[in-house]
């Protein structure tokens, strides 16, 4: 039997609202339950370091699926080749930097954050739905011929886009704020898309958890 899933939004970097997230998750959670995560778990906040440790220990408590996001995708290919460095300072890669040399007192990433992130999803189907970290092009009919900048990157191709999804298309990426100006859950039943990023990035606004198929939403500032 299919469990529920329960499926949370952009971190970026901000753990305390992460846990408070999981403490309400807790106390729902059953055997069969799964957890995904859209992706952003780095950069703008302030404890990029902490929240992938948080993770990985999550990891061996529930069923669990991560997706990468386009964060992780730019922390990954800075640290690897040096290459992007300015882009990515610009989408808040300095903060994710310092706390990696807080917690470690130089710029590295340990084997078992490296393997974290080698190793994230691009996308979770469902029976019904499927989870993304940006979205999908609408002009790519199947799901594995999507590209990896689209699903990471896309934005107003995917979410202005005028037909109807068969499954429910359950993404983070664009913060809710820019699509209806509210940091509530961004919900088109007409276009069968939700969107989850809320806009923790920032202080005053939520990490979002929403449980599916009943929709039940879970919010933490």
């Amino acid at each position: 039997m299919e469990g529920r899933y329960y499926i949370i939004g952009d971190i970026h970097g901000y753990l305390s609202k992460l846990k408070k997230i999981i403490i309400w998750i807790d106390a729902d959670i059953k055997e069969n339950d799964c957890i995904i995560f859209l992706g952003d778990y780095i950069d703008r906040g302030p404890s990029s370091f902490e929240v992938i440790e948080y993770l990985i220990k999550l990891s061996s408590r529930y069923k669990t699926v991560f997706l990468m996001g386009n964060h992780e995708d730019m922390f990954i290919t800075y640290f690897t080749t040096g290459e992007n460095y300015h882009n990515y300072m610009r989408n808040g890669g300095g903060f994710t930097i310092k706390s990696y040399i807080k917690n470690l007192n130089e710029f590295t990433i340990p084997g078992s954050h490296m393997d974290f992130l080698k190793n994230l999803k691009l996308f979770y189907e469902g029976e019904d739905f499927i989870a993304v970290h940006g979205g999908l092009n609408p002009g790519v009919n199947s799901i594995l011929a999507q590209s990896k900048h689209d699903i990471l990157w896309i934005r107003e191709e995917f979410y202005t886009y005028k037909g109807r999804w068969t499954k429910t298309i359950i993404f983070g990426h664009t913060p809710t704020p820019f699509l209806h100006h509210s940091d509530s859950v961004y919900i088109d039943d007409a276009k069968n898309i939700i969107g989850l990023d809320t806009g923790a990035m920032s202080e005053g606004y939520p990490l979002t958890c929403m449980r599916w198929p009943d929709r039940k939403i879970y919010q933490a500032y």
